[in-house]
């Protein structure tokens, strides 16, 4: 292999490992003929497998010229070339993106569909990577570019240098700390032919404006290394930025959940809503990543999101992108379809077993749900009832015994902070309309209601107890 200062760039990033299978995004412009060419030069001493991938976007009129030109170069390589033809501009105006917009999307997922023949022959996912070619200065006007935009740290941080695309095949980028000065040597060292593009000469693009006119000038006017400077602070962005992450990752542990049928998330906010918003912004963004919605999250979306965390109101809803909803209810926000009226029901498996024993004989099973009441006091105020008790849900006018006076079942429920969507699945021992026992339910907001439920105080066994009545809950046979 003959050593340069690219091979040896890319060797020392430790991107690339022994053995690899390589997808290499070619559209024969300077970058990416840099990257196969040189990822060629290490790939017998390293093991590589090299697979080109050329994808012609059908946008200019040397389009098919530039393919014959990438084949042609791959065949000099002794690679065979995987070429796809794409319909930027029809799926751009499908989807109501831009075509340069269209071209990424297709392009990612024509490296996936190759990555993924690649693993049906038999190859490691983890020995299968896909390459693409941004490099240092690409890196530079992509942070600019962001910060003109308006971003935030996440943004800022650049292109990350290695991500999972949408399939979970790794990207890799090996030329991100090569210049664009440095692989224009390098075409020229070793007398390569690419294909140019002369569109990235025009200013009709943002971009092109950062790289043929504001870089120049900032270079001349401000500061001469400020692509290095942009890059040095994309790179501590991105410390940052990866430490708030995992920070924000584990003050998620436990409080997110997912159900399925109708499709929901569910973020319990009791302890992340005392979080700083650096944190939860990111929350908010994970879960529109979740729900395949990032590319919408703006500063505007994510600020809704945690206005809602943080609000002091316990109801709420903001209407999201794709027909989608979060909405509040007390500590739990629910992210889900905004047509959704899921309703929780109540648990039709479980059996009610009322008993009257003697004190005495007193030995309930400890598999079982139960509550136990005095017999007696119970028999004074319902004579000859106890098989009119009842496990059902509420009805209208249900209420339950307090030491002082009684308490609406809706005004408990509310109070409890049981969402709405969750009362009717709340079970209780009933007679008529009085209720003896509200059994636990994860709905509560407290443990003591979660794990044992609510009593009635009414009928409570004292030291004068003689009989009781005991109501244990099974499952039915």
């Amino acid at each position: 292999m003959k050593r340069n200062h690219v091979t040896d760039t890319i060797i020392d990033s430790g991107l690339i490992t022994e053995g690899a299978h390589i997808v290499a995004g070619v559209s024969g412009g300077p970058d990416s003929l840099c990257m196969l060419h040189a990822l060629c030069q290490l790939a017998d001493s390293m093991d590589l497998t090299i697979v080109p991938v050329h994808v012609n976007h059908k946008l200019r009129a040397e389009a098919d010229e530039e393919e014959d030109n990438v084949v042609r170069i791959c065949d000099r390589l002794g690679l065979d070339c995987y070429t796809f033809e794409a319909d930027c501009k029809g799926v751009a105006e499908e989807l109501r993106i831009s075509s340069e917009e269209a071209g990424r999307k297709i392009r990612y997922e024509i490296f996936d569909e190759v990555a993924s023949q690649i693993e049906a022959d038999g190859v490691s996912r983890s020995d299968i990577m896909i390459a693409v070619a941004h490099n240092a200065d690409d890196q530079a006007e992509t942070v600019l570019f962001r910060l003109l935009r308006g971003t935030g740290i996440h943004g800022l941080a650049g292109m990350p240098v290695v991500r999972n695309s949408e399939a979970g095949y790794m990207i890799i980028r090996p030329l991100i700390d090569i210049e664009r000065s440095e692989i224009e040597q390098y075409i020229r060292d070793n007398r390569l032919h690419p294909n140019i593009d002369a569109s990235n000469m025009t200013n009709d693009f943002t971009r092109n404006k950062i790289r043929n006119e504001l870089i120049p000038y900032l270079e001349k006017e401000f500061n001469p290394s400020i692509r290095q400077a942009l890059r040095r602070y994309a790179e501590l962005a991105d410390l940052d930025d990866t430490l708030l992450n995992e920070i924000a990752i584990a003050s998620m542990d436990g409080h997110i959940s997912f159900e399925h049928e109708p499709e929901r998330i569910l973020l319990d906010i009791g302890e992340i809503r005392n979080n700083p918003p650096a944190i939860n912004t990111r929350i908010a963004g994970f879960i529109l990543q979740t729900m395949r919605l990032d590319k919408f999250a703006t500063f505007e979306l994510i600020t809704q999101l945690t206005t809602l965390m943080y609000s002091e109101n316990p109801s709420g809803s903001i209407d999201l992108p794709m027909g989608a909803r979060a909405y509040r209810e007390y500590d739990t926000i629910i992210f889900a379809d905004a047509d959704d009226d899921y309703i929780i029901r109540a648990d039709a498996s479980l059996r009610m077993i009322p008993q009257v024993m003697m004190i005495k004989d007193f030995h309930p099973d400890e598999d079982y749900m139960y509550a136990v009441f005095d017999f007696d006091r119970f028999n004074e105020a319902h004579p000859g009832k106890v098989g009119d008790l009842k496990l059902r849900t509420r009805q209208h006018g249900d209420y339950l015994p307090m030491k002082k006076g009684s308490k609406k079942i809706q005004d408990l429920l509310v109070d409890s902070k049981v969402m709405k969507r969750a009362r009717d699945s709340i079970l209780m021992v009933a007679i008529d309309s009085e209720i003896l026992w509200i059994l636990p339910s994860k709905y509560f907001a407290g443990r003591q209601e979660q794990e044992k439920g609510r009593f009635s105080p009414k009928y409570s066994v004292t030291d004068k107890t003689e009989r009781v009545l005991l109501i244990e809950i099974a499952e039915n046979l």
